[in-house]
Parts: structure tokens; C-alpha cells; sequence
């Protein structure tokens, strides 16, 4: 129950934000998004390509995790890089790898 309360207030400062944009590869886009803005996700961000109607359309939908109050500068960002048709939701939990408060509450419990 520590870690769902953790990862909750982990996540309610945080939007998940979404973007399609033009590019000849994933990596392509992430290298614009890592030198042309100042987002990027958690880790980094995950490019994947959208299949169009179209063939060789070269559409990639961005998502990435954006603290809540750098919104308007992530969304102005992502359309000068060419961003369209962005998405934000709230973030409901951001789980760790390792949960940093449980791992203590355990550690401390053990010692």
C-alpha cells in the first residue's frame, strides 16, 4: 500500500503528453527532442511510428512525462519542432524501479 501512496504523489505533479510528429526515424525525432527542447520524459522519450493510410508518411507519436506546471513550455516546445495533434492526460502513478520509502520502511523494519 507504501508504494501505491508513493507512486501517487510521484504522479499527481506530473502530465503524460502525447504528440504526433514528422520524422525519418525514431532516434531522429528523440535527437531533436534532446537538443532542441527542454523535454524528455522520465527516462527518455518513446518515439513509435504511426501507421498511416498513406504510405512513407514518416509519423511518429511522441510521449513523454512533463511536470504539470512546465505545460505551456513543453507544449510550445513540441510545436516548434513540429508537435500537432497533442494529447495531455494526468498521470494517475509513476511506479520506481525500486520505491525509495518502502525500500527504507524495509530496511528499517530489518534493522
Amino acid at each position: 500500500m507504501l508504494e501505491y501512496i508513493e507512486a501517487h504523489m510521484r504522479a499527481k505533479e506530473n502530465l503524460l503528453v502525447i504528440a504526433n510528429m514528422r520524422g525519418r526515424s525514431p532516434e531522429a525525432i528523440a535527437s531533436k527532442l534532446f537538443e532542441e527542447t527542454s523535454v524528455g520524459g522520465l527516462q527518455g522519450p518513446t518515439v513509435s511510428p504511426i501507421i498511416t493510410r498513406e504510405p512513407n508518411q514518416d509519423w511518429h507519436s511522441v510521449t513523454i512525462v512533463v511536470p504539470r506546471k512546465r505545460l505551456p513550455q513543453a507544449i510550445s516546445e513540441l510545436r516548434g519542432i513540429g508537435g500537432s495533434g497533442i494529447i495531455v492526460s494526468p498521470v494517475t502513478y509513476i511506479f520506481e524501479e525500486e520505491p525509495p520509502r518502502y525500500t527504507a520502511m524495509l530496511a528499517a523494519l530489518k534493522g
